[in-house]
């Protein structure tokens, strides 16, 4: 199938995974992207990563690159190290040693008049685990290969095993994990034959690595897909093998409770908005998260605790932590949960909550060692007494210690916690990797949510937190703090006629309006009947946010000569001659404003976009030559009167670009340029022959009188 009919294109392939297939292809050998990447392309989601499988063997693959390693004893596969990025490598004669029982069901099956590649191809699809994943991609022929109605399934939303579920679980129990995962990441309906598989194999899952569970586990509740993850392995009992605690809490609210009201599923919920496949979480965060709630399913905890004790992992700061908490606990009425919360009879003081938070502190901790089998679980399983338990323990115990690391800065003096968090921006690099403080502040977001404290419209207690916004965006870092529920994104392939069909919206706003007002955050929408907002944005490429930060440093100086309160940095000034430099501190997010009033209309962006990229050069040079004219004028000692009379001009063209813009973007045809001094079109007065020739002459009768 041609692959550019079906939405892919080779840009969505990225750099690693592209050049490592060129660099294959270039020294003979066959090469594809293969497996879950090729099927989230075609439903326009991040893949998670990118496999490569080719026709050279392991040892053939090793001579190509100067960094790479084997890994895997019985799926051995090379993981090759280049730009930045680590790309998984198979070969196709590893698939074909590792399957020889499937051999005598292959031969039936085989299908007649095959080439050698097509049949090599077949045979590798026939040995993965779904239909949807046995697709083949090739980026530079634009196909794609479906040998297995794997295409079929995808557009039904339908999981279904290559081989008979049985055979296929039997051959490796891991499948059943990784089909509820895929089944609740991309809402798949279970095939009847899995179904009934997945009940005979349950004891199978039990005898499974501690490491490969944890891998499975971790895929599930670290790429937004936790609620819905939890829900497949209750319905299917493996929660109950897996996560026995969480198994007999669901058991035991069921009754009392819908499940999407509980206090477990609600955290799980705010930890989906939190991450998505290409933002993934450490498992410090889902870990502590678990054992934060086991805490008070078994030791319920006074409302405002709880709050105070994640405000302090939010703000991690205690005063500012203990304030926030009281603020909210004021104005906003506390959700409660049952069993996780006790009825709040009475006020507690500054240093009962500080006390109440180190005890909570402490049971987070036991928590986990519960959870990891540092502590003995029966105890615990007293507070479930009509639920089996297995015994089992599938988390490590190392990642129990590092992520009890979270709470040890609260541990035992809460009071003196006061690290201050410079900005609310969540560093989803840092996230991924782990990292403490950036899990303590997702955490306590998390908690804040659940309970009701909705931060995610919260600003910085710095009061500078807007020069800290502006300074991210100008360098390229600016993170968006939450995952929205918000629809797919249409097929590149038919970006130019939903643009075509789409309705105008409203005007685009004028820059020298826009100066006027705050900046706000680049991609979030606040208007609720445009709720994939945030995801449906035209690029906007480099010409154009070359014209941007020109047009917008002759709308500053325009804000500069009507505005007093405007901040300019002095020390860019003085290192920046043309005092260009001056101007980018708040060109940046101004302009993006700008872009961002346009985006609610397609047509209007094209406008605007067409416009900017044909106006490039004739700004640039417009701002040369106006500065060449003012050193000039400078230099030749004319009177201050007629040096104030320049800079008016400069403000006074300044409007008249702006209003250019508006014109252009509306479709008016722009005035010829004429020159209010000699009338003759082509120029401006600053630039007019006749009046520097007319000033010249003055200036030599001035200085013989």
């Amino acid at each position: 199938m041609d692959a550019r009919s079906l939405g892919i294109t080779p840009t969505m392939v990225p750099a690693s995974p592209y050049t490592v297939m060129h660099i294959l292809r270039n020294r003979g050998f066959e090469a594809y992207l293969v497996g879950g990447c090729v099927r989230d392309l075609l439903l326009n989601r991040p893949p998670k990563d990118f496999d490569v499988i080719t026709t050279a063997n392991l040892d053939q693959i090793s001579e190509q690159f100067h960094r790479c390693q084997v890994v895997g004893l019985r799926f051995p596969v090379c993981r090759v190290f280049i730009k930045g990025s680590v790309v998984e490598v198979s070969s196709f004669d590893t698939l074909a040693k590792d399957a020889e029982g499937k051999e005598k069901f292959l031969e039936s099956q085989t299908p007649k008049g095959c080439d050698n590649l097509d049949l090599m191809r077949w045979k590798n699809s026939m040995h993965r685990d779904f239909t949807i994943n046995s697709l083949f991609l090739d980026p530079f022929l634009q196909k794609i290969y479906d040998y297995n109605d794997g295409m079929k399934d995808l557009s039904e939303l339908k999981l279904r095993t290559l081989v008979p579920a049985q055979l296929s679980f039997t051959e490796d129990s891991a499948r059943i994990l990784r089909g509820l995962r895929i089944a609740a990441r991309l809402g798949l309906s279970l095939s009847k034959e899995i179904k009934s598989a997945i009940f005979k194999h349950l004891t199978s899952v039990s005898r499974l690595s501690q490491s490969r569970v944890t891998m499975e586990l971790n895929y599930m509740l670290s790429f937004g897909a936790a609620e819905s993850s939890f829900s497949l392995l209750h319905k299917y009992h493996l929660l109950e093998v897996l996560l026995p605690f969480q198994a007999a809490y669901i058991f035991q609210q069921a009754t009392r409770c819908a499940e999407s009201s509980m206090m477990l599923m609600k955290l799980l919920s705010n930890l989906d908005k939190l991450v998505t496949c290409d933002r993934p979480c450490g498992s410090r965060l889902w870990i502590g998260l678990l054992g934060f709630h086991l805490a008070l399913a078994t030791n319920p905890q006074h409302p405002f605790v709880i709050l105070t004790f994640a405000s302090v992992l939010y703000h991690q700061n205690w005063e500012d932590g203990l304030k926030f908490a009281r603020r909210s606990g004021q104005s906003q009425t506390l959700v409660s949960f049952n069993p996780e919360t006790l009825e709040p009879n009475k006020f507690l003081s500054d240093d009962e909550i500080a006390e109440k938070v180190n005890e909570l502190v402490m049971l987070v901790v036991y928590a986990i060692d519960v959870l990891v089998g540092i502590e003995s679980p029966h105890k615990t399983m007293e507070k479930f007494p009509d639920f089996p338990y297995s015994g089992l323990v599938f988390i490590p115990q190392n990642q129990g210690h590092n992520t009890k690391l979270l709470f040890d800065v609260i541990a035992h003096k809460v009071e003196t916690y006061n690290k201050g968090r410079a900005s609310f921006n969540i560093n989803y690099d840092l996230l991924k990797r782990g990292d403490l403080v950036e899990t303590r502040f997702a955490l306590g977001k998390i908690i804040l949510n659940t309970m009701g404290c909705g931060v995610d419209l919260e600003f910085d207690l710095d009061r500078d937190s807007d020069l800290n916004e502006v300074s991210s965006c100008l360098k390229g870092e600016y993170i968006v703090n939450e995952k929205e529920d918000r629809k797919q994104p249409p097929l590149p392939s038919k970006l130019d006629s939903q643009l075509a069909s789409d309705p105008v919206g409203k005007p685009v706003a004028t820059l020298n309006s826009i100066m006027q007002q705050k900046p706000e955050r680049i991609g979030i929408s606040f208007d609720p009947k445009n709720a994939d907002y945030k995801t449906n944005k035209p690029a906007i490429n480099r010409s154009m946010q070359n014209l941007i930060c020109m047009l917008e440093s002759q709308n500053l100086e325009e804000r500069r000569a009507g505005n007093p309160e405007v901040e300019v940095d002095r020390s860019v000034v003085e290192d920046d001659e043309t005092g260009v430099g001056s101007l980018l501190l708040s060109v940046q997010t101004n302009c993006k404003s700008a872009i961002e009033e346009a985006r609610d209309s397609p047509a209007e962006i094209r406008k605007l976009n067409q416009f900017l990229v044909n106006f490039v050069g004739e700004q640039k040079q417009r701002k040369k030559t106006e500065y060449l004219e003012t050193s000039t004028l400078t230099s030749s000692s004319i009177g201050t009167s007629q040096i104030e009379g320049e800079q008016s001009k400069v403000t006074t063209r300044s409007k008249k670009v702006t209003r250019g813009v508006k014109s252009s973007i509306n479709g008016e045809k722009r005035k010829q340029r004429v020159c209010s001094y000699c009338k003759e079109a082509g120029h401006y007065k600053t630039r007019c022959p006749k009046r520097k020739m007319d000033e010249a002459a003055c200036q030599g009768d001035i200085e013989s009188t």
